[in-house]
């Protein structure tokens, strides 16, 4: 049971039931959970109130106390004794709460600067029970108990008694004019202004109550209406408060009978978007202005349908039951004449109207019986039609076509045998059209000749309906709808316009648009769009559907004749199976209010988050739900949404009606989710909800994590990089060894064998010099001899170079010994340079680099005839670059270019040394301006400090 009813300005509403509080978006029920430390068992809750700075007032049963809600959840208002129940609240102008504590007498309380107080006897109450308190707008606060009405002066603390005799259950409301009204028990009635000293009421004007009534809570709503709920006799609406008619006919009733959940209404109220909800025993009640507007006519069904026609001044002739029904320009339907449930209605030119009655035409106008035709054969028609030249054609199913011309009766001939005709439609030049059941179309043209178009040349199966408009003859049926344009047919298909299927009913306004009726409701769209829509494919195609939430309570009937036709005051009427209904174009209801959009809620690793704003989640988190709503209560089901997490969406998402988005594979990080909506007349608010979501980094998505293995991978790759130099140092030893070895076997060799036997040989020619008398031979022995001296002295020191190995790790003085040992021309200047901070090189690798710059050195001094010559030796962090240049007269080109002198091995035994050594050795020379000799090795021939000889132990 719903026992209270609130709004609060996020546009919530808000339920108190017998199974506690509830708040209510249009599609949701979410029960609201006691405050803690609520009484156990104290659930119903019997009142709640939404107070001007938004904070929602609950009042409990039991003794449960009053709760008030912030921040999403419920808090006690620490109230010292609570009273059995709390049925109701009001609020004054300076913000003080009135409560009342059910029907104990007395039992009023007044909430302010944050403590209660009992207003009793000292604020001029008696001990009675209190019924009812209401603040009106001027700030006088109105109280009704059980039998005196009561008001009170804003600023004051005692409560005046206006004299007036009341009964139990009575209640208050305030119109718009600023008047308040007290109803109950003894009817409805206008209060006089007794704060200002008047004793009689503006408008005298008393509504009885119809019924025995108890327990009224009345509403004064935004159209000026009075409505009020009543415990036993379900609800009443005053449409003008203040006009009176004979038997309170302007009272209308709604019970049981009519719709209502129970007869037993507790609460009224109106919301923001001025639709009135009841709260009854049995649920919730909604009333709002619709669109469609039914139309009454006794009886207010026909057992067979209706039937429709608009005659030429544009009055609209309905037949219902036996009774023919005309409703003028403006006016409501009024019954004219008796009809034997006419088959068939249509228009005359000349004023008034056809009826198919049994075995009859008759010619009605202005409730008259002008004239009548008797049928030949008496077979049911159930189409027909005024062509161009006045002509009556009628359609029997049974007996074919029939045209009454010149007085006389002929038959149509038709194209087809079997052909059974269902209607006849007259188009916009007066040429009729036959229509054959749902398959075929046949078009009279005014010379008599006849065309007809069958299924397959229409495009459209399952035809039900031809409709003539301003740019040609449209076709409806099953699968679309088609154009005849006079030479041919274009389409429009129920794939791409799945709500143009099965239009049964089809009018076209002055003012530029059509409407359709089927099965899906009533649709308007713009002529012009219409149109478009036929000549560009897949053109847009915006349309208004009206249903069931707008007043359209049933489908099309399946019988032939005009299901739709607009009247002269542009209202436009359509026939169903069970009523009569029309719109008013020019009076649609617009609903402006942009509709609240909050997040409900958040759902991550199981964990439910009710009405966040910033969350954190766990870390690890990948998966999340995220619930929002759209709080316009008018039609929900229409409400739309589009929403968009930034960092994962690129582009608005369009979920429909959905109320809920699922996300999933997310990552660590900040997450912003923003959510619009629209209402049911498509307003929308662009502003919307959001929600930021942060989702922390576990440690293995941290940037620790990630920093950790940054350092690991950089210790493998050095400790590879590491594992690479000692396995190509000690390679580089080996190899190094292995020449060096052979390098001293080679002199050995050079030393024992050629150089000996050469110092024998000068020996043996030193002696036999002797023995030459002195003259020219013996001249030229001896320079032979010294020559030969020379060249053995130069043999022992390239033996002695073969053997010399520097163990040196000092790069610089081994440079500067090659130096010092090189003879140079007086006239070369030799400049050695160190860039960078030194470091040791091991001694294999030393004695290779000494090899390759010795051998620039003895170039230089031999053949170069520079007069400047510069070493570089540049240590960087990854390499070691040495250089020699000088300014001679550098290597010629063809030399250079075949990499040494033939039968010379200095240029190759470069290349070759830096080769062994993994290093990059560059010789640039060009004729007259020098030679620059540069080898570059890695930083793997980096002596290592632990391999440096030990001070002490060298000591």
């Amino acid at each position: 049971m719903v026992s209270a009813l609130a709004q609060t300005p996020d546009g919530y509403l808000w339920l108190g039931t017998y199974e506690g509080l509830y708040r209510f978006d249009g599609v949701t029920f979410e029960r609201i959970s006691p405050a803690p430390g609520h009484p156990p068992g104290a659930i119903p809750v019997t009142a709640v109130f939404a107070a001007r700075n938004g904070v929602l007032w609950v009042g409990y049963a039991g003794r449960g106390g009053i709760e008030v809600y912030r921040n999403g959840r419920l808090v006690r208002a620490s109230m010292p004794e609570a009273p059995g129940e709390v049925t109701s609240f009001a609020e004054d102008r300076y913000g003080a709460i009135f409560a009342i504590g059910g029907r104990e007498p007395g039992a009023l309380y007044r909430f302010s600067k944050g403590g209660w107080e009992h207003v009793d006897q000292r604020w001029g109450l008696p001990l009675e029970t209190i019924w009812s308190v209401f603040s009106a707008r001027d700030g006088t606060v109105w109280v009704a108990t059980a039998k005196h009405l009561f008001f009170l002066r804003p600023g004051t603390s005692r409560f005046v008694d206006t004299g007036e005799k009341l009964m139990d259950g009575a209640g208050f409301a305030q119109d718009r004019h600023g008047d308040i009204w007290i109803s109950g028990p003894f009817g409805t009635r206008m209060v006089a202004d007794y704060p200002k000293g008047r004793s009689r009421p503006r408008n005298p004007v008393f509504y009885s109550a119809l019924a025995p009534a108890s327990r009224v809570a009345l509403l004064s709503a935004h159209d000026g209406a009075l409505w009020g709920s009543t415990y036993t006799d379900g609800l009443f609406r005053i449409a003008t408060p203040g006009h009176a008619t004979p038997g309170n006919e302007s009272i209308q009733r709604f019970r049981t009978s009519d719709g209502l959940t129970s007869n037993q209404a507790v609460a009224i109220l109106e919301d923001r978007e001025n639709n009135v909800w009841a709260a009854t025993e049995n649920g919730l009640d909604q009333f709002r202005k619709a669109d469609v507007e039914q139309v009454v006519l006794p009886p207010q069904s026909s057992p067979r349908g209706y039937k429709m026609v608009v005659d030429a001044a544009g009055a609209i002739y309905i037949a219902s039951g036996r009774t023919l029904f005309r409703a003028g320009t403006g006016q409501e339907p009024v019954a004219i004449r008796p009809a034997e449930q006419p088959g068939a209605l249509c228009s005359d030119p000349r004023g008034g109207i056809w009826m198919a009655v049994v075995g009859r035409m008759e010619r009605v106008r202005e409730g008259r019986l002008v004239e009548a035709r008797e049928i030949p054969g008496g077979q049911p028609v159930t189409g027909c039609g005024i062509d161009w030249s006045g002509r009556l054609w009628a359609a029997q199913p049974s007996a074919g076509v029939l045209v009454l011309d010149r007085g006389t009766w002929r038959h149509l001939p038709l194209p087809k045998a079997g052909q059974r005709p269902k209607d006849i439609i007259i188009d916009r030049a007066g040429r009729p059209i036959v229509l054959f059941g749902n398959r075929a179309l046949l078009l009279v043209s005014k010379n008599g000749a006849s065309h007809l178009l069958e299924g397959d040349t229409i495009g459209v199966s399952g035809l039900t309906g031809v409709f003539p408009t301003d740019f040609g003859l449209l076709v409806a049926g099953g699968t679309g709808m088609a154009l005849w344009n006079g030479s041919g047919f274009r389409r429009l298909s129920i794939d791409e316009y799945p709500w143009l299927r099965g239009v049964r009913g089809l009018a076209q306004t002055a003012s530029g648009e059509i409407w359709m009726l089927n099965n899906k409701g009533l649709h308007r769209v713009a002529t012009a769009r219409l149109e478009e829509a036929f000549v560009t494919p897949h053109a847009s195609l915006p349309h208004l559907t009206l249903g069931q939430q707008d007043g359209l309570t049933s489908h099309p009937t399946g019988e032939e004749g005009l299901q739709a036709a607009v009247a002269t005051d542009g209202r436009v009427w359509f026939i169903t199976r069970q009523n009569v209904v029309r719109i008013d174009p020019n009076r649609l209801l617009a609903n402006p209010q942009a509709p609240g959009v909050l997040i409900r809620g958040l759902t991550a690793n199981g964990r439910h988050y009710p009405d966040p704003a910033d969350v954190e989640v766990p870390s690890g988190t990948r998966n999340l739900s995220i619930d929002y709503t759209a709080l316009s209560l008018s039609v929900p089901s229409r409400v739309r949404f589009r929403y968009m997490m930034q960092g994962v969406d690129a582009d608005w998402v369009d979920p429909g009606s959905r109320r809920q988005a699922f996300y999933t594979n997310l990552g660590p990080g900040s997450y912003r989710f923003r959510v619009i909506a629209s209402n049911d007349k498509g307003a929308w608010n662009r502003q919307g909800a959001e929600l930021r979501v942060t989702i922390p980094p576990t440690f293995v998505q941290s940037r620790t994590f990630f920093t950790l293995c940054l350092v690991l991978g950089a210790l493998l790759l050095w400790f590879l990089f590491d594992l690479r130099v000692r396995i190509l140092t000690r390679r580089m030893r080996i190899r190094t060894a292995e020449r060096t070895d052979e390098r001293e076997r080679i002199a050995r060799e050079l030393h024992d064998t050629l150089l000996q036997g050469i110092q024998g040989l000068m020996l043996r020619f030193h002696v036999a010099a002797l023995s030459v008398p002195e003259g020219s031979t013996k001249a030229g022995l001896e320079d032979a001899l010294d020559r030969a001296d020379e060249v053995l002295l130069e043999g022992r020191e390239r033996v002695r170079d073969l053997r010399a190995i520097d163990t040196s790790d000092d790069l610089e003085g081994v440079v500067l010994a090659l130096v010092n040992r090189q003879e140079f021309p007086p006239e070369t200047k030799i400049d050695v340079a160190v860039r960078g901070k030194a470091w040791p090189l091991e001694p294999d690798a030393i004695a290779e680099v000494g090899a390759v710059v010795g051998e620039a050195l003895f170039n230089i001094s031999t053949h170069a005839k520079a007069s400047v010559a510069s070493i570089e030796i540049d240590f960087s962090l990854f390499s070691l670059t040495v250089s020699v240049r000088d300014d001679g007269v550098g290597i010629p080109e063809d030399i250079l270019a075949a990499g040494g002198r033939t039968g010379h091995f200095g240029l190759p035994g470069m290349h070759e040394r830096a080769r062994n050594l993994g290093g990059r050795l560059s010789i640039r020379s060009e004729p007259g301006k020098g030679t620059a000799v540069s080898l570059t090795l890695r930083t793997s021939f980096r002596r290592s400090r632990s391999k440096l000889p030990n001070p002490r132990a060298a000591a």
